[in-house]
Order: C-alpha cells, then structure tokens, then sequence
C-alpha cells in the first residue's frame, strides 16, 4: 500500500527455495492470514508503491492459493495497475482486494503462476491460457485454470480454483427445499429425454450439473461428459475435454461419442445449432442428456432452442425439464439480525403456501468472526424448476411464447424464481438486497421498500 517501506532479506533463503516450484512443501503451510515473515529484520528503503514480500513467490503462490481455497474463492486475480499488482479474489460472487504488491515483485508471482500453468512465462504480449495443480500440503492440492491477456499497465492474470474439497457437493447441499429437491429427483429418474438448466454466467450450472452425475452414478449407468473445461474430475464418470485448436468441438464429441452406448450424457454447453439438434436427437434416442443453455427463465430457455433452429415438435416431446437457476449469498447464521415480521409482508398466495404456517420475518447481515465480517456464510441455490406436462409440450408444439409457457406453468404448480426468492427472504436465508441483485422484477419492490425502512428505524433506535 502507498507509503510502505521496503524490506529487505537479512537472512539466508535456503537452496532449496530458490530452484523454483516444487511438487510439495517439506512442511504444510499454516492457514490464516496472507504470508508474513515475522523473524526478518527490516531497514527502510524509499518509499514505494505496494510490498515486496519476503517469502519466494512460490512459498507466497502456495499460502495465498490456500488462503483463497479456505475463503471458498472461487477465482484469484493478479492484476497489473498503474504503480503495483493487485491481488484480488471472488468470493460468493463479489470481488475483494486482498493486498497491493510492488511491481517487481508482483510480476515474479505472475511469471511463477503462469510457469506453474504453462502458460508461456515468456510471452507477455498475446493472450496465454493454462492449467496447472498446487501443493498446499501434504495431502491436499488444488487445480487452477489460468488466463492472461495484456493490458494498459502490463497484464492480468485471472486463475480459477478448483478445489477438490468443493467438488463433493451433494445434490441435497444445493439449497433445494423438499419440493424443488423432489422435483429434481423426479427428472433424474427418467430413463431418456433432455433436461436443460439455465442461467447467466457464474449461477452454478456447472456445480448443479455434477451433482446430478454424482446422484446418477451409482453403478448401474454408463455416463460420458462433453466439457470445455473439465473442472473437476468424477470417478467412474468418462469425461471428455473439448480441444478446438485440434478442431475437436462439441458437436464432434457429441456424434462420436453416441457410438459408446452411453446411458447418461451432459454437455457442458449448448452453444450452437448443430449441438442443439444433436442433444435432441440423443435425448430421443434412449439417453438421458444433461446440458446446460444461457437464458434468463425456464420459459426462455426453451426459446433459446427454438432459435437454434430445432424441430419444434422434436423438442416438445423430447424435452422433460428445464431448471433455470442463480447463486445468493446465505445469511450467516451467527450473526443475522431480525429487523422486520407481519404476514403483510407475503407478496401472494404461492409465497403464502410455500411458507407452510411460518411467520415471515425480514432479517439484515452483521458480520462477525464466523463470516470473516461479510454477514454472509455461504452461496446457495435460487431455482425455478419447470416439468414439461402433456399440456406444456402442446403448448411448445403451437409456438406459445415464454410469458405463456411461464403462465401454464405456474398455473400447474411451478414456483417461479421471484416466489422462490421471496419465500428464502422471508425464511431468514437471505435479504431482499441480495435478490434485487440477481431477480430483477416489481414483485420484488414491497420486500426492498419494507426492508430499507426497517433498516433506517433499527440504526435510528440503535
């Protein structure tokens, strides 16, 4: 940070610090704050622009992968900026500046990251990608996916973690309630047909769609995965990894693949005509297919297939669910504060049913140890989950628009997201604040109006 001095080593490295990175640590590194030497002596130097940090950049890559592993980041960022490198990290959907490091040394941890990665160290002038693993003890390694791309000030270097630790997620530690759990269990258990889950980038498609394969992998089912990137590997699961620099897309994946009997299909994106009619295809010819589509609703997602010019009726009768799906951030349980209660505060009667009896209460974060300060103790999952019924694959097959398929929908016992995220708010899961950001709807404005309200009495009375 500005005005900070620099320090300087008065102790030897030992040799074996100084060949680079190795597979493992000779110690497991500590867990806690970013690295710190305490037992160097200092003297000052002029002032410069962020800290040179006395650990070699790979003992500081390992802790600080570690720190952001235990913080559940999700991606770390080494960025260039006018006078220093930022580190920064994502964590349950928002970013966080962890530190700022003078250039020079900033630029080695880049360089050791992307050495790491083979990610050509070298090249800092074109756009490099790369995978690479970390030891940060002696049984426990996280996988990283890194990207680079200059920029105005140098580069920055963006690295997703893949913990394994994160990838055993259950599909009953998704956040479903009973019904939306049962409902998706109901899906699974078709022996064929398509099942789409949508959402914009970064709303846990992926995550949902592991722990369905894991609910399916029992023994009993060949499985096969099409993925751009495999993220976590899944035994006994056959997972396949798109390479299109060897012209090796989905769509050729996805033929050849369906020569290999399998019983269960995922394709990690439908992003294409031709992957769109071949997932079709598939789901109607005895597999069950998974795979995921970018829209905003269940309703949308449907026509999303329909501009990839798929046969309508093909579609309808092929087509079996779609779970249209966003991440919000959890209250943490220590410390949420109750601000706001009365049944005025239940938007309609689907909310009210939902609710079951429960008295509707509005609760505001804190921050305490527990949450590291955030008020927020984890992600979960806001769904909508639509069942294609008899009446909703007509409806597809006459061309009805997403506001109708929605209606019928609901009319048949659908939740829609806004309900959904209505009842999590009245249930203490999460704020009104949190869904406005990842809902945009009016139905949503009462809870918002009533919650700032409660807000500027509670620090009034405070």
């Amino acid at each position: 940070m500005p005005g900070l001095r620099c320090k300087v080593l008065s102790r030897i490295v030992s040799d074996d610090l100084k060949l680079g990175y190795v597979n493992a640590p000779p110690e497991p590194f500590p867990v806690g704050e970013l690295p710190s030497m305490p037992d160097f002596e200092f003297s000052d130097l002029p002032e410069i622009e962020g800290e040179t940090e006395l650990a070699p950049p790979l003992l500081y890559a390992a802790q600080l992968v570690e720190w952001a592993a235990d913080r559940h980041a999700t991606d770390l960022f080494v960025s260039d900026d006018a006078k220093s490198v930022v580190i920064a990290i994502r964590r349950m959907g928002r970013i966080e500046e962890v530190r700022r490091l003078a250039r020079e040394y900033g630029r080695r941890l880049q360089g050791h990251f992307r050495a790491i990665a083979d990610a050509g160290a070298a090249d800092l002038v074109h756009p490099v990608e790369g995978r690479g693993t970390l030891a940060v003890g002696p049984r426990r390694s996280i996988d990283f996916r890194l990207s680079a791309i200059p920029t105005l000030f140098g580069q920055d270097v963006s690295i997703r973690l893949f913990d394994s630790e994160w990838s055993q997620v259950q599909l009953d530690h998704l956040g479903l309630n009973r019904d939306e759990l049962s409902a998706v269990h109901r899906l699974l258990h078709f022996p064929s047909g398509l099942i789409l889950v949508s959402g914009p980038v970064a709303s846990g498609k992926t995550s949902t769609l592991y722990s369905a394969l894991r609910y399916l992998n029992d023994g009993s089912r060949k499985i096969h995965t099409i993925e751009d990137p495999i993220e976590y590997p899944l035994p006994g699961v056959h997972q396949s990894q798109v390479n299109v620099r060897a012209k090796l897309d989905f769509a050729d994946l996805l033929l050849a693949l369906l020569r290999h009997s399998p019983d269960v299909i995922m394709i990690g994106e439908i992003r294409d005509p031709q992957i769109a009619r071949t997932a079709v295809r598939a789901g109607a010819s005895g597999q069950l297919v998974l795979a995921t589509v970018h829209a905003d609703s269940a309703a949308q997602a449907i026509g999303v297939m329909r501009q990839y010019d798929v046969n309508t009726t093909f579609l309808a009768r092929t087509l079996i669910g779609v779970i249209n799906q966003r991440l919000i951030r959890r209250l943490c349980p220590e410390c949420r504060q109750e601000i706001a209660t009365g049944h005025e505060l239940v938007g309609n009667d689907a909310v009210r049913q939902q609710l079951l009896g429960e008295t509707p209460i509005l609760h505001r974060a804190v921050g305490c140890e527990a949450c590291n300060g955030s008020g927020f103790s984890s992600l979960t999952c806001l769904p909508e989950i639509m069942l294609i019924s008899p009446e909703i694959e007509t409806a597809i097959i006459e061309g009805a628009s997403p506001s109708d398929l929605e209606a019928l929908a609901s009319d048949q016992g659908m939740l829609r997201m806004v309900d959904a995220a209505q009842v999590r708010v009245l249930r203490g899961i999460t704020t009104p604040e949190e869904i406005c950001r990842e809902v945009d709807s009016p139905e949503l404005s009462h809870l918002a109006a009533r919650y700032r309200a409660a807000e500027v009495a509670g620090d009034a009375s405070g």
